[in-house]
């Protein structure tokens, strides 16, 4: 059951491997209650009729920062089945990586004396930079923590496009 579409979905830390998630969990909905910035939401069925109520992360609503301030991470700590396992490092595991959606990005769109780096300063792993008038991503850096997509101006109200995307996506 490990499809490419239930493999293109963000998931929370520790359900990156698709087929443990998809075989344990029971979609009791408790991870993104536990997570404490919101980030956590389910699939729809637009994502897939075997993606539909499973965990994925939703950068637009918040962030992760692997609950960095309790210790443990509060979604797998609240998994009741294991889907999500403990033992995820954000130093050395990526949820995804971050990639510059051009279109989007206010750096591209409007020059450099518009962009605010809000992306940039919100990366807590340095990943991200401004080189040359460009936005660019180190991808040995980036662990794929949705800050920078968070923080990213664009597709909010003064800069929207209609679009559902930001200047810079955390892609799988």
């Amino acid at each position: 059951f490990g499809t490419s579409s239930q493999n293109r979905l963000l998931r929370p830390p520790g359900g990156q491997d698709g087929d443990n998630l998809f075989g344990a969990c029971i979609k009791c909905d408790r991870c993104r209650s536990a997570c404490p910035h919101g980030a956590i939401s389910v699939s729809l069925l637009e994502d897939g009729l075997l993606n539909a109520r499973l965990p994925k992360l939703n950068f637009h609503r918040g962030a992760c920062d692997f609950c960095s301030d309790r210790g443990v991470m509060a979604c797998v700590e609240s998994c009741p089945t294991g889907a999500l396992k403990a033992g995820f490092d954000p130093q050395k595991d990526k949820i995804g990586l971050a990639q510059v959606v051009t279109e989007e990005c206010m750096l591209y769109r409007a020059g450099s004396k518009k962009c605010s780096r809000q992306c940039v300063d919100a990366c807590p792993y340095e990943a991200l930079s401004i080189e040359n008038g460009k936005l660019f991503v180190d991808q040995n850096r980036c662990n794929g923590c949705g800050a920078c997509t968070f923080a990213c101006p664009s597709a909010s109200y003064g800069t929207y496009t209609g679009s559902n995307k930001r200047g810079i996506e955390i892609v799988p």
